[in-house]
C-alpha cells in the first residue's frame, strides 16, 4: 500500500469505528451521516467518497463483524464438531459487539427492503455454519434427525428477540450473558437424540 491507500484505509476505518458508536448510542435509524462525519473528525462530503449513503455503512459494518464471526467459526469447525462449542462461541462474539446487534436487531423491522435482505444475506453466511455441523452431527448419529433450517430459524430468531428487546431483559449489562446458557441448553434439547 501506498501512503495515499494508507491514509484512505484509515479514513475508512475512522468512518467505521464513528459509525459503530452513534449506532449504538442513537440507533441506526436516528442517526445522521453529518454526526458520523462530526465525530470521525472529517468533513460530510468526505464521508460519501467512502459510503455513499448510511446503508452502506450498516453493511460495511456488518461485513467486518461477520467476517470476524465466520472466520473464528470456520477455525471452530476445523477443530470440533459440537454444536454446543460453536453456539458458545458465536454468542460470546455477539456479546462483545452486543451493542451493534441490538441496535440492527431492534430496529430491522423499520429498514428499507433491501437494507433488510443485505443483512439476512449475510447472516445466512453464519447459518451455514452451523447448518453444516449439524448436518454433520446428523450423519454421525450424535445429533436427531431434525429439520435443520426449522432448528436454525428458532435459535436465530430466539438470539435476535433477546437483542430487539435487549432493554426490556436487563437495565445494564448483556442480555447475550443473561441468556447464555439457557439459550444452549435448549437448543441442544432440540437436537439431544
Amino acid at each position: 500500500m501506498n501512503k495515499r491507500q494508507i491514509q484512505k484505509q484509515f479514513t475508512r476505518d475512522k468512518i467505521l469505528d464513528s459509525a459503530k458508536q452513534i449506532f449504538i448510542e442513537k440507533g441506526i435509524i436516528n442517526s445522521a451521516t453529518l454526526q458520523i462525519a462530526e465525530k470521525a473528525g472529517i468533513a460530510h462530503g468526505t464521508l460519501f467518497l467512502h459510503f455513499p449513503n448510511k446503508d452502506a455503512l450498516v453493511i460495511g459494518l456488518l461485513d467486518i463483524e461477520l467476517l470476524k464471526f465466520s472466520d473464528e467459526i470456520k477455525q471452530l469447525i476445523i477443530e470440533t464438531d459440537e454444536i454446543d462449542k460453536l453456539l458458545n462461541q458465536y454468542l460470546n462474539l455477539i456479546k462483545k459487539e452486543e451493542g451493534f446487534f441490538s441496535s440492527l436487531a431492534r430496529e430491522m423491522p423499520s429498514y428499507k427492503s433491501e437494507l433488510r435482505r443485505k443483512i439476512l444475506f449475510r447472516e445466512s453466511l453464519i447459518r451455514e455454519h452451523f447448518h453444516q455441523v449439524i448436518e454433520k452431527g446428523i450423519r454421525k448419529g450424535i445429533y436427531a434427525s431434525v429439520d435443520i433450517p426449522s432448528v436454525l430459524t428458532f435459535l436465530f430468531g430466539t438470539i435476535n428477540y433477546y437483542l430487539s428487546l435487549k432493554s426490556s431483559f436487563v437495565h445494564s449489562g448483556s442480555v447475550i450473558e443473561k441468556f447464555h446458557d439457557q439459550t444452549i441448553e435448549i437448543f441442544m434439547k432440540i437436537l439431544k437424540k
